[in-house]
Order: structure tokens, then C-alpha cells, then sequence
């Protein structure tokens, strides 16, 4: 399936208007199906790295523990499906059903976790970088983000190191694009808790949520963070950074990880 088509427009510009076409990024609706029907639950998402989006997504929420518990997960294109296998939680299944059933996570993103409950285990150490290594690396990254840049509707992700980015997604919604990422690195055997995750989406509890649970140590964005979202970042021992561009940042918690 294309990522992107041109629709006619009319286009209103200053005292003109013209008739032209404007290139458009294309949504789709996918299942995701786990152990036969035990779960399913719909997703609005770009159509590709659909594997690694399931995938990331449960490591994301807690329903798998860790890449070994995916025992398969496969894309169903006639179907727009993706079936997944393996040893889930029961109980993040059932949290991720009530919030789908309710009908605020259908193709929104988002969470089922309790952003009031204890944060797992606080991050390790982790890794230090420089403040200026961190701006290379968020310029690089806006650099590489061509689907954002022919359409200007999508997000984007990207897991990167000290000596550059290695794996990055682009999606509709800035939570599937994480967790492209997050699967994606999963299933082909990149480590994640030495590197840090540059997006173009805000940072918020969800997304914070999502980085504790896959042990990732560092989260920079361009954009703006929540309150919500340093709270939890800050019990958690994760260094979250905002507004890094044009060569400033704002470095919110986790500073012992930003410095020369």
C-alpha cells in the first residue's frame, strides 16, 4: 500500500485561489489479534512495520515481559490483520480490553497503564551524553524524516546511540511511531536501555510510560512535555528533554545523563 497520494484541493492563498493537488499520508485501520481471539482490538495507523508496531506496542504496555515471550507475529494483508502469539500478562490484557472496549485507545493511542501506580523498578545508570552530541543527533534525525517532510502528517521516532541513530518509524499517531521503533529493535536484537529515543511528538505520561517499561534510559522531542510526564520520569529515574532545537534544550529530569 502507498504511504501517501495526492487529493485535489482548492487552495486559498493572499487574494487568489487555485485548484492543485496536495500529497496526502495515508491512514489505515488494522486488528491486532492475539492467541486466536483472546484479545483483539483495532489500530488507526501508517501502513507499514506493522509487526514491529504489535510487537512494541505489547512490550510497551506490559502485556509481554520481554521479546522472548512473542512466540509469532505475523501480518495478514487480505485481512489487515496482525496475528501475535506468545505468553502475555492476563491481566494487561484485560486492561488493554476495558480501555479499547471504552473506546478512548481505538486509533488513539495511548495507554492502559495507571499513571498513579508505582513505576516498575527505577532506571540504571544508563548512558551520558553530550549536550552538543544530543543536538547533532536531533538534527540528523529531523534530516531523515522524509515522510514527514513530503506531507507534513505524520511523527516520527527514532532509537539512537552515541554514534548515531539505528532504527527509525514514522507513523499517523506519535505512539504507534514509538512503538515501530520499540518492536522494531525487539525483534531484530538492538539493546535499548543504553540509548536514547528522539521523536518529533510531545512527552507525555504515556509516552514516559512506555520508555520505563522497555528500560529505555533518555527521551528528547522537540516539543513540549507534561506535567504528568516529569512526574513519572522523575520517579523512574528517566532523563526527559524538551524543546531541543535550533542547539538549546530543556533538560526536565535525569540531568547526571545531559553533560559535557
Amino acid at each position: 500500500m502507498e504511504l501517501s497520494g495526492e487529493y485535489p484541493i482548492r487552495r486559498f492563498e493572499g487574494d487568489g485561489t487555485s485548484s492543485v493537488g496536495d500529497l496526502v499520508v495515508t491512514e489505515t485501520r488494522i486488528e491486532l489479534d492475539v492467541n486466536d481471539g483472546q484479545l483483539r482490538l483495532a489500530m488507526l495507523c501508517l501502513p507499514r512495520d506493522l509487526e514491529a508496531l504489535a510487537a512494541g506496542f505489547f512490550l510497551g504496555e506490559g502485556a509481554l515481559r520481554r521479546i522472548e515471550d512473542l512466540e509469532a507475529v505475523q501480518y495478514l494483508p487480505a485481512e489487515q490483520t496482525v496475528t501475535v502469539r506468545g505468553d502475555f500478562d492476563a491481566d494487561v490484557l484485560e486492561r488493554i480490553h476495558l480501555r479499547w472496549t471504552l473506546g478512548t485507545g481505538c486509533g488513539g493511542g495511548g495507554t492502559s497503564r495507571d499513571m498513579d501506580a508505582p513505576p516498575a523498578a527505577p532506571l540504571g545508570p544508563g548512558p551520558t551524553v553530550r549536550p552538543k552530541r544530543v543536538t547533532e543527533l536531533t538534527k540528523e534525525f529531523h534530516g531523515r524524516t522524509e515522510l514527514w517532510r513530503r506531507t507534513g502528517g505524520v511523527h516520527a521516532c527514532a532509537l539512537a546511540g552515541e554514534d548515531g541513530l539505528l532504527i527509525l518509524a514514522e507513523d499517523v499517531g506519535r505512539h504507534n511511531a514509538f512503538d515501530k521503533v520499540i518492536g522494531m529493535a525487539a525483534l531484530g536484537g538492538v539493546e535499548a536501555t543504553d540509548k536514547m529515543m528522539i521523536t518529533t511528538g510531545r512527552l507525555t505520561a504515556e509516552i514516559v510510560s512506555k520508555a520505563v517499561a522497555c528500560r529505555l534510559p533518555i527521551l528528547v522531542s522537540r516539543s513540549a512535555v507534561s506535567s504528568l510526564s516529569i512526574d513519572l520520569a522523575r520517579r523512574s529515574g528517566l532523563t526527559l528533554v524538551g524543546f531541543c532545537r535550533g542547539g538549546r534544550m530543556n533538560v526536565y529530569t535525569g540531568y547526571e545523563r545531559i553533560h559535557e
